[in-house]
């Protein structure tokens, strides 16, 4: 009787040991799949980046030191009689907030009607976790630049906007819905130096919907705006707010302003947009716009990087003080007609283009370290 209950105890001991391992698998199984979605980025990824544009004037070298004062000799003789400098003990390093990098930079694009357009907006934004600190630095649609040979078979040069538009699958069918995305991030690093880690990419009905979901932006507009070829726009001047459809049409009017000057609209409309988004009453929406984010946005953020700006921005009091909106420096750059590459073909007519040197590459990385002001 003994035998047998002692056979009965092992066999149970034994199925409770195997029922242990294997919830033991499964759980790490599932954690290995929960873990991978969390960190999985939502559209294709980036390929790896390497700068190869000097980055602006090179430091001027210290002044050399002369034979004189460095002999051998002398300097063990100084040795001796110099006392060892007590070390001063170093600044504890900060540590990023939120759990994340130190720092994110992101290539914002605004196409006009799909994901698969012409880049209308371009901006490149460094979140600074450490400091608590954003930088959002606008690029000119119309900056002339040479697309990487390595990344298309496009010639050169070209408009910045068609670097996104040539690596759509429109033009490259070898191209995977991040192809736009790609290629404009290498043509950044190959011309500027400036190396992003994720892309957002949001079309003008995307940002509509977006404007909408918040209750609208509030813009005040010094002088009224007009554009008999924008859908017969008219805005009067004076505070109102807008829709998102008649936010997207102000922020598309270049008439009387140009491309710098229109960038300067978007940067109003983008601070209210900003405002909406952390104001205490939208907060609550915070999980719904998220959903309706990864409906209306081609990305390569994960759901862990979403949470990091999440929190990011639930951490940083006034948070919208804190972003940094750059207008572009007309004195570094210069306008005027040029024969240039549309797609494959050359234009049969000068195109306006935006020429730039160095200074401006200086100044896009000054920007995004907050070196200057905005």
């Amino acid at each position: 009787m003994s035998i047998k209950w002692f056979s009965s105890k092992h066999a149970t001991s034994t199925r409770l040991v195997a029922v242990a391992a294997a919830s033991v698998v499964v759980g790490m199984a599932v954690g290995i799949v929960l873990f991978h979605l969390w960190t999985k980025p939502m559209a294709p990824s980036l390929p790896t980046l390497v700068p190869t544009a000097t980055q602006g004037p090179t430091a001027t070298s210290s002044k050399p030191t002369t034979a004189a004062t460095t002999p051998a000799a002398t300097s063990a003789a100084s040795a001796q009689l110099t006392p060892t400098p007590t070390p001063t003990p170093s600044a504890p390093t900060p540590t990023p907030m939120c759990g994340g990098p130190a720092s994110m930079t992101i290539l914002a694009v605004g196409t006009n009607r799909g994901f698969y357009d012409l880049a209308d907006v371009i901006r490149v934004v460094r979140i600074d976790f450490v400091h608590g600190e954003v930088y959002v630095v606008p690029l000119p649609r119309d900056l002339k630049v040479t697309l990487p040979s390595q990344a298309t078979t496009y010639p050169s040069p070209q408009k910045i906007n068609e670097g996104y538009f040539l690596g759509t699958p429109i033009w490259d069918s070898k191209a995977n819905s991040a192809g736009g995305a790609a290629l404009l991030a290498q043509t950044l690093a190959y011309n500027f130096g400036i190396s992003v880690d994720h892309y957002v990419v949001v079309s003008g009905q995307s940002f509509q919907d977006l404007v909408d979901a918040v209750g609208g932006v509030q813009v005040y507009l010094p002088a009224p705006v007009k554009d008999e070829n924008q859908a017969h726009a008219d805005f009067p001047a004076g505070a109102q707010t807008l829709d998102g459809y008649h936010a997207w049409l102000l922020a598309r009017i270049r008439k009387n302003v140009g491309d710098l000057g229109r960038i300067q609209r978007q940067s109003m409309i983008l601070k209210s947009l900003l405002q909406r988004l952390t104001h205490p009453s939208v907060l609550p929406q915070l999980p719904q716009l998220v959903k309706l984010y990864k409906r209306l946005v081609m990305t390569d953020l994960s759901a862990q990087d979403i949470s990091y700006l999440l929190c990011f921005a639930q951490r940083v009091p006034n948070v919208a003080d804190h972003v940094h909106f750059y207008k572009v420096p007309r004195n570094l750059l210069n306008e005027q007609g040029e024969i240039i590459y549309i797609g494959k073909e050359k234009s049969s007519v000068p195109q306006d283009v935006l020429l730039w040197d160095e200074r401006y590459k200086q100044w896009l990385h000054d920007a995004l370290e907050g070196r200057v002001q905005p």
